[in-house]
């Protein structure tokens, strides 16, 4: 019998479609499908049946028109909390199709990467794949390289007076389909690639002629070949410029020239991309007001504080994987740094202010992962007392939370548990959006008790027309094979979602002889995606470890 063919052992080849849908499949293994939503169960199915995927994905590409008339992707799109008072539109794609969307713009990623200006100009998603660890752009090309080399080359050149600062308004969400797909068409003449790439923009944005889902690689590399025609319109003008994604920092000698520049940069969005900069985030600044205002940025410094040990605090590489098995021991290198800095306390100086610092208390929640026991519990105990002021990064903290839980001690679960609780029933409005209450349910989801099962019961109660909440609140019942809830749940089948219908099949190999029954009695009506997942479930349940995996 022949080897299955895994993530780790199989042979990529640059240019070779399969190796592309080999690398998308890897990659979402490896990092989520999103740096947005929690992390999908299929990271682990995608990696038990890697082979058989990736003869899917072909067959889908061979025969792509009848395939997404048969399972067309329905995908999940919801609010994120940016700040105090905003909001971001976010999407998880259908996760089949989000594989195959992301393998085909993989698939012609070198070409997008070859046409592009240089990364001294735009910084954004430099795309330098490692098969290994499936991995896709350059770590060391990053938001942080853009803002401080914008800082050293406005501190080094004498030429430069004045820093206009723009972004564009509503990017992802505002992409013109119609100049997007030219400039795909332009990459891949043949259109074997392009006009599928094209077919699934237009899916995943209904009606509209506009927009790209928010979350995912493929939109990053997607939404920067939509602004490569700019870039290199700023180049040939002469415009002393960087870019990350849709913020622009543009040196100039003077007022006068920044105020020419922004109209070259608005007139041109406008005529080629149908894209407009933000009004209130337009500004042209002196040297020493771009300094001051980029090193806050950097390093968490609010004008009156010019803390060093802040600063030297943000330059720490603290890189967090929340659903990591052992996120703690990913800060070794750094543990003995920690040692240097009062970390309880900078928690309790943040706390005092009105607004908090949300770059900084992000680092600050982050770093509680690499200290003892003790002192994590004791700083979750004060980070729950205070859980209101610090709902800008409510994410974040319920991500380490639940990353760490089996380190607290007893009465900060219990701290936490009861804050959590009391969220819910006071309809709280950090719960109003789905992100938070999916990843509360997450949190619940570590330790299987009447109280969880009642609180999770209740939450799916109230949010029946939530595609996501429906989703976390079945897969925790499946993990912890409640089997009341799931035998129950089996009479919604024919109503259910696609991403719900395929939860149950799975988690029908939990129901003894009466799931056995079931699927006896309905595989016939499995499409090609409910039949993937089918034999998933199977695998999982002759393993043993079916509950573990979800």
């Amino acid at each position: 019998m022949a080897q299955q063919v895994t993530a780790e052992t199989f042979t990529y080849k640059e240019g070779e479609l399969k190796s592309a849908f080999a690398l998308s499949t890897k990659n979402i293994i490896k990092f989520g499908d999103t740096d947005i939503f929690p992390f999908p169960y299929e990271t682990r199915m995608f990696s038990d049946i890697f082979e058989k995927l990736l003869i899917s994905l072909e067959d889908t590409h061979n025969d792509f028109q009848d395939r997404l008339n048969e399972c067309p992707p329905v995908n999940i799109s919801t609010c994120s909390t940016v700040g105090y008072n905003g909001y971001r539109w976010a999407t998880q794609i259908d996760p089949y199709w989000n594989s195959y969307f992301l393998g085909l713009v993989l698939s012609i990623t070198e070409k997008i990467e070859a046409s592009r200006v240089n990364d001294d100009y735009v910084y954004s998603y430099r795309y330098s794949p490692d098969f290994s660890t499936g991995s896709l752009f350059n770590k060391d090309i990053n938001w942080r390289k853009f803002q401080n080399d914008s800082l050293e080359l406005a501190k080094s050149d004498q030429s430069i007076n004045y820093i206009l600062t723009c972004d564009i308004a509503d990017f992802y969400t505002r992409i013109y389909h119609h100049r997007l797909e030219n400039a795909l068409d332009r990459i891949d003449p043949q259109k074997d690639i392009s006009s599928k790439i094209k077919k699934l923009i237009q899916t995943f944005s209904g009606t509209n002629s506009y927009g790209l889902p928010v979350g995912g690689p493929a939109a990053r590399i997607l939404a920067e070949l939509a602004l490569d025609s700019l870039d290199h319109i700023l180049l040939i003008s002469g415009v002393k410029f960087k870019r990350y994604v849709d913020d622009f920092i543009i040196f100039c000698k003077t007022k006068e020239d920044a105020h020419s520049v922004l109209t070259l940069i608005s007139r041109k969005l406008m005529e080629n991309e149908g894209l407009t900069l933000q009004k209130h985030k337009t500004n042209i600044l002196s040297k020493d007001e771009f300094t001051s205002l980029t090193q806050s940025k950097l390093f968490g410094l609010d004008e009156d504080e010019g803390s060093p040990m802040k600063a030297k605090f943000m330059s720490l590489p603290i890189r967090f994987d929340p659903y990591s098995q052992n996120a703690a021991e990913q800060y070794e290198e750094i543990k003995e740094t920690l040692s240097d800095f009062d970390l309880l306390g900078m928690l309790s100086n943040e706390l005092q202010k009105s607004k908090i610092n949300q770059p900084f208390s992000k680092q600050l929640i982050r770093a509680f992962a690499a200290v003892d026991d003790r002192v994590l519990s004791d700083a979750f105990n004060v980070i729950f007392s205070s859980i209101n002021e610090l709902y800008p990064i409510f994410n974040t903290i319920i991500q380490v939370a639940t990353t760490n839980w089996g380190r607290f001690e007893e009465q900060t679960k219990s701290l936490i548990r009861n804050k959590l609780i009391e969220l819910i029933n006071t309809d709280s409005f950090i719960l109003k959006t789905e992100l938070n209450l999916a990843y509360v349910v997450k949190l619940f989801t570590k330790e299987n008790n009447v109280e969880g099962q009642t609180v999770l019961t209740e939450i799916h109660r109230s949010n029946t027309d939530s595609i996501l909440i429906t989703l976390v609140v079945t897969q925790a019942m499946a993990k912890w094979n409640t089997h009341y809830w799931l035998s129950e749940l089996r009479r919604t089948f024919p109503t259910m979602t696609p991403w719900q219908r395929r939860l149950f099949i799975v988690s029908s190999y939990l129901l003894g002889d009466e799931g056995k029954h079931w699927l006896t009695h309905n595989k016939a009506k499995f499409n090609f995606i409910d039949e993937i997942y089918r034999e998933w479930g199977a695998f999982r349940k002759s393993s043993r470890n079916l509950e573990e995996a979800l």
